[in-house]
């Protein structure tokens, strides 16, 4: 595994999305301007919301950022993981590929691999991969799960979990779905279920949004739960 600094990380992602046809946007202001609902820029996608939902149009349909984020309160609030946990922090740069309208799950899970596994050449024996389970009013995200496959994953690496860590929502009302993720083990044995604020080495490396929104989080995953 390469050992590259934060500058080299940002470099390699931002250039790799540059090169498959989306336009680098500079980072927002962690203050959010004419936005009510937030104090903070929290996530990558934050500038973005009135595209996504129709309320704005750029001359661009695929973007790529390191947007500067703040997670101090509300609904990402990682404060109290701070410190107890090595993969929180308050304040932090998220990497993130958009499409609006243009590509969907297919190709962001095809340019997630390419990257993380040629560009960034991570191991493939320590990553795994997570696509939502399904419940009474969702089905269960077999696309993903097949996607990932078909990229080159191996099937017993694909696992399944519910709303809390393979849904995306942002409130109880507007965009929302299945978020597919990439867990990448820090340490060779297998990622394990770990509680609220532990050290478990197993940081999200990706994730793949409803919107075909990829960002960098932090969610700890099982391999009890392989594709069937």
């Amino acid at each position: 595994m390469q050992k590259l600094t934060a500058a080299q990380i940002r470099h390699t992602f931002l250039s790799f999305f540059q090169r498959h046809g989306h336009t680098i946007v500079p980072s927002s202001s962690l203050v959010v301007a004419d936005d009510p609902t937030l104090l903070f820029t929290n996530a990558g996608m934050v500038p973005f919301k009135n595209l996504f939902l129709g309320l704005e149009q750029r001359p661009y349909t695929r973007a790529t950022t390191s947007q500067k984020c703040l997670r101090v309160s509300g609904k990402h609030n990682d404060l109290e993981e701070v410190g107890s946990s090595p993969r929180h922090h308050t304040f932090f740069e998220m990497l993130g590929n958009f499409s609006f309208g243009d590509y969907f799950k297919a190709d962001a899970i095809r340019l997630a691999w390419k990257l993380l596994t040629e560009d960034f050449q991570l191991p493939v024996e320590r990553l795994w991969f997570t696509v939502f389970q399904g419940n009474d009013q969702v089905p269960a995200d077999d696309e993903a799960a097949h996607l990932w496959v078909e990229a080159g994953a191996s099937p017993d690496r694909v696992l399944r979990f519910g709303e809390k860590d393979n849904f995306w929502v942002m409130a109880d009302t507007g965009p929302c779905g299945p978020a597919p993720r990439l867990p990448c083990t820090l340490a060779m044995t297998p990622p394990q279920c770990a509680p609220k604020g532990s050290t478990a080495t197993t940081p999200t490396t990706w994730k793949s949004g409803t919107w075909c929104s990829c960002s960098s989080s932090a969610v700890p995953c099982s391999p009890s739960r392989a594709l069937r």
